[in-house]
């Protein structure tokens, strides 16, 4: 699913790794309304996308308009649970990267398709690439926040992903371009459990 990111061909399998920051926005207590995520690079994988052949870094405003126009279809890689079902989102918006210390750091918001109100029901959270190209993983210090009214009545914990062995096994084959599984990065995928 590199391709959501940015259209260039896929050789190998896995990786590219992104650092995430997630920011739950509400606007009452314990009703969210929105997802703010910040994604860090890899240098490697910055340099594959935004320098040209010559070394020399691309525009970065319209790199990230294509990433996010391409990553739409696939609900920006991130998926929501509550109440037992997964929550439809919106587009995003407020979109922006910069590079620092020869990494691309890119941020959005994406809203809800309606609020929804967590107080009885936990909220599930996900990023992942369906394809496991691109492994996230949220940062160890201060992964999750909150931003709006009533914070302070809401927690955050993330649960580790724990693939099967047959899981792990396909992912070690994509490195010798075996057929890869579209849904293999659900496995490998964090889940952040909110409670508000």
């Amino acid at each position: 699913m590199m391709m959501a990111i940015v259209s260039a061909p896929v050789s190998a399998h896995p990786h590219a790794w992104i650092d995430v920051k997630t920011t739950l926005i509400l606007t009452g207590r314990a009703t969210v309304t929105a997802v703010r995520e910040q994604w860090s690079f890899d240098a490697s994988y910055s340099n594959t996308l935004l320098k040209d052949g010559n070394g020399k870094w691309k525009p970065l405003k319209p790199f990230v308009q294509t990433a996010m126009r391409n990553l739409a279809p696939y609900g920006y890689f991130m998926e929501l649970h509550a109440r037992g079902a997964r929550l439809a989102i919106g587009r995003a918006g407020g979109a922006e990267g910069e590079v620092r210390n020869g990494s691309l750091i890119m941020r959005f918001t994406v809203s809800l398709s309606k609020p929804i109100d967590i107080s009885h029901s936990d909220l599930s959270f996900s990023v992942y690439d369906p394809s496991y190209f691109i492994a996230f993983e949220h940062v160890k210090d201060h992964p999750i926040a909150f931003e709006g009214p009533g914070v302070d009545a809401c927690t955050a914990r993330i649960r580790q992903a724990k693939p099967s062995f047959e899981a792990l096994s396909q992912a070690q084959a994509m490195d010798r371009n075996a057929p890869v599984n579209p849904e293999l990065g659900r496995l490998f995928a964090e889940t952040v459990l909110i409670h508000c």
